[in-house]
């Protein structure tokens, strides 16, 4: 099930390569959940960009845009759990695939002042 679409393609890991492969840390936060994560939200018009930035073990930055219309109960949802979780794996071979998912830590009160935001 696809929700959201990239809204920033700025998703660089800067930290030195691990074994010759800059994505081998990136893949430790995901498996072994250390690291630094802030995640911020903002509204405009019908469009709320979810900001995620992870400083450690490696530097990287990505938003996801959501539709306010279409994923309004979505949202709330994540607003009440405090979590959210990206993958980038196709849904219909992650089985097989035993993808590696980035789980991170939603504010919940401040994801849902940013929705409750009056815009006109």
């Amino acid at each position: 099930m696809t929700i959201g679409r990239p809204a920033i393609a700025a998703g660089d890991v800067t930290a030195p390569p691990a074994n010759g492969c800059p994505v081998a840390k990136s893949v430790v936060h995901a498996v072994e959940g250390i690291g630094n994560v802030t995640t911020h939200a903002i509204r405009e018009d019908d469009t709320v960009l979810l900001g995620v930035q992870l400083t450690s073990p490696v530097q990287a930055t990505f938003a996801v845009a959501f539709s306010y219309e279409l994923h309004q109960e979505f949202l709330n949802e994540v607003a009440d759990a405090g979590t959210l979780v990206f993958a980038t794996t196709d849904t219909e071979t992650a089985h097989e695939e035993h993808p590696l998912w980035l789980s991170v830590f939603i504010d919940g009160a401040a994801l849902r002042q940013t929705l409750q935001m009056d815009l006109h």
